[in-house]
């Protein structure tokens, strides 16, 4: 039963879309106008991703066979489509690269918003921790940072100190059994 409640749920807002698509004089196709109308019901909780989350996978594992009437439909309309087979295949890797061109471009500029977004948060959070600690410890605040700094950087020169010590112990362990 809740597979059918899914179901039902994704036929009408698909259904609502035909509708828009019949009665709004723009080019654009009923299955775009369902996939906005679900994507807006989902970001604004209308909607929640476990009430078609189930069918949704499902429908999306069958994708594949929903392909095989357009394949038929064009083997049945091959004499109609031979004429135009080379600027159809110019068409399709044309739009097919660009699209993955502007698919890549727009992933990484979210990507990008993300990273900074979270870094001001994480940047906020340790300032806040900062506050607390130096409350705790009264030491100001700069002289703290200051300290981890220098800590830092000691670590750091002492791990190039270690690491170049290594490798010339173990230089001198190879000359010494080569002669």
């Amino acid at each position: 039963m809740k597979y059918m409640k899914q179901f039902g749920i994704i036929l009408a807002v698909t259904c609502v879309g035909e509708f828009l698509h019949q009665f709004l004089p723009l080019p654009v196709p009923g299955s775009i106008y369902g996939l906005v109308i679900m994507l807006i019901f989902l970001c604004t909780h209308v909607l929640h991703i476990e009430d078609v989350r189930d069918t949704a996978e499902f429908l999306i594992e069958i994708m594949p066979m929903m392909f095989i009437p357009a394949a038929v439909g064009l083997i049945v309309t091959w004499r109609a489509i031979r004429p135009v087979l080379v600027p159809v295949l110019v068409i399709t890797v044309v739009s097919t690269i660009l699209v993955m061109g502007v698919t890549g471009t727009v992933t990484q500029s979210v990507m990008r918003l993300r990273k900074r977004l979270t870094s001001r948060t994480d940047t906020v959070i340790s300032e806040e921790a900062a506050r607390i600690r130096q409350e705790r410890n009264m030491i100001p605040l700069d002289r703290r940072i200051r300290l981890k700094v220098r800590i830092q950087l000691i670590k750091g020169r002492r791990w190039k100190r270690d690491h170049i010590d290594s490798r010339f112990k173990n230089k001198d362990k190879d000359n010494g059994e080569h002669k």
